[in-house]
């Protein structure tokens, strides 16, 4: 949720943590190119630094109060380019692992996709809700894709992706009980107390 700071609701765009997450888009075709070389160690070191990048922008726009609705919807796009870049990278240099595990994969996306299309539908654009359960997916996924990559174990990768399910069944609830779109919202009962109290406010307005 963007807090009252002037500054920031202004759409900053030079600020530290929107040049991290224009980074991570910039890394897209470097890590696109070690793909199509079959440079499966390059991916995978390159990619570690762009999740490491993702860790820390969310964390510096709040610290440095840079927190902006510009920042949010870049890092909900470098969010889906990152992510679009790590299925590609298992299509292409992990095709055995990615026909094993396409099933969970077909999961995660459909729980990627109803919630966008349903915010979409309502509000005119991405979720960027970046609530809890969102980062504890986005913080396991990093793990679970090395692990599955590098030691062909995806018994971690597919209990995050399941765990996505959640996700989108949260981001759902949230577009659906919100009264206007607004990013940042920790979870389902930050938007409840949001459209309660619009409802408080509107029943004042009337009156």
């Amino acid at each position: 949720m963007i807090k009252n700071n002037q500054v920031a609701t202004q759409n900053l765009v030079l600020s530290l943590p929107n040049v991290i997450s224009a980074i991570r888009v910039a890394l897209a075709p470097l890590l696109i190119f070690f793909i199509v070389q079959g440079q499966a160690h390059l991916f995978l070191s390159v990619l570690a630094f762009s999740l490491f990048t993702d860790a820390i922008d969310g964390y510096l726009a709040r610290r440095l109060n840079q927190v902006t609705e510009l920042g949010i919807r870049l890092d909900s796009w470098a969010d889906l380019i990152t992510y679009a870049v790590m299925l590609l990278g298992l299509i292409q240099l992990w095709p055995e692992l990615f026909e094993r595990e396409s099933n969970y994969l077909v999961i995660a996306f459909s729980s990627w996709i109803v919630p966008l299309l349903v915010c979409q539908a309502r509000f005119g654009c991405f979720p960027s809700y970046h609530t809890f359960a969102a980062k504890i997916a986005a913080v396991s996924v990093t793990p679970a894709y090395f692990i599955a990559t590098l030691w062909d174990n995806s018994l971690i990768f597919r209990g995050v992706l399941l765990f996505y399910l959640w996700v989108a069944l949260e981001q759902v609830i949230i577009t659906s009980i919100l009264p206007r779109w607004q990013g940042n919202i920790a979870g389902f009962w930050v938007a409840a107390s949001l459209a309660r109290n619009h409802g408080e406010d509107s029943g004042s307005d009337s009156e």
